[in-house]
């Protein structure tokens, strides 16, 4: 049974029907591919489109300017005994067990320095090398600020959003989310992903990252871990940081096609 602050954040989720879709829907890029798995039933379950929620609201626009935050792409529910769970779920078509950018930026400026240009490129490539220490991955920046934007920044707004223009009671919305158990997943294609087609679970795997040299070498001397860890290892340490500040309960990973595996075991 619920609690009167867990109705209303349900109450205030549902004011927002419009964008309660489908995780399949929830999950396509921008040319309307999904990264996961249909037929059979398959990640139809219903969530809330946070980033569409997002833009719909005023709050996030002055001036004529928007300034929308880093959201993660859905948003669900769920009371378990006293627990109330929070799921946040990021939806992203890319590798991420795989290099940075970063290490990929190393290893052309790398390439360019092996190559006779008989001096031409040498203050370019010096420009360069003056770039990497400073070099900043918007993909990794991204995925590592959208669970905390979403807690200490989306929902609090949008909820006030949402309070200015409706005749409800109150909900202390940051103490709410604060007692609650908020789950982070990030959900990430594995490798050789074949959209809309059966595949065994034995077939999904995370490969292993095979960290080039130069970047291997470069981020031991600059102490740097960023150059030799893949998306996934750079994150778990933010993921980390989040936990032991209590801003999220649990983060993690999880395969596009274990996603319906997900649903079943913990959002249904």
């Amino acid at each position: 049974m619920f609690t009167s602050d867990e109705t209303k954040f349900i109450e205030f989720l549902k004011f927002y029907n419009e964008f309660y879709w489908p995780s399949h829907k929830i999950a396509e890029s921008s040319n309307g591919v999904t990264i996961l798995p249909m037929g059979d039933g398959k990640n139809e379950f219903k969530m809330y489109a946070l980033d569409e929620i997002c833009h719909s609201c005023s709050i996030f626009k002055e001036g004529g300017v928007w300034f929308t935050p880093r959201t993660t792409d859905a948003i669900w529910y769920k009371k378990e005994g006293d627990n109330f769970f929070i799921f946040l779920i990021e939806f992203k078509g890319d590798l991420l067990f795989k290099t940075s950018s970063k290490c990929r930026f190393v290893e052309a400026v790398e390439s360019l320095k092996n190559k006779n240009y008989n001096d031409e490129l040498t203050r370019e490539i010096t420009s360069l090398d003056k770039v990497i220490p400073k070099y900043s991955d918007n993909l990794l920046n991204s995925l590592a600020a959208k669970p905390l934007e979403t807690v200490t920044v989306a929902l609090p707004l949008i909820y006030e959003d949402y309070y200015s223009k409706n005749d409800v009671e109150y909900l202390d919305i940051r103490s709410f989310l604060k007692n609650s158990r908020i789950i982070y997943r990030v959900v990430s294609i594995s490798q050789n992903y074949e959209p809309n087609r059966q595949r065994s679970r034995g077939r999904s795997y995370r490969s292993s990252n095979m960290i080039p040299s130069v970047c291997r070498n470069l981020a031991r001397e600059r102490h740097d871990h960023e150059l030799e860890a893949s998306y996934e290892s750079s994150l778990q340490t933010y993921h980390r940081r989040y936990e032991k500040a209590g801003i999220v309960y649990s983060a993690g990973f999880v395969d596009n096609i274990a996603f319906n595996n997900f649903i079943e075991n913990y959002l249904k």
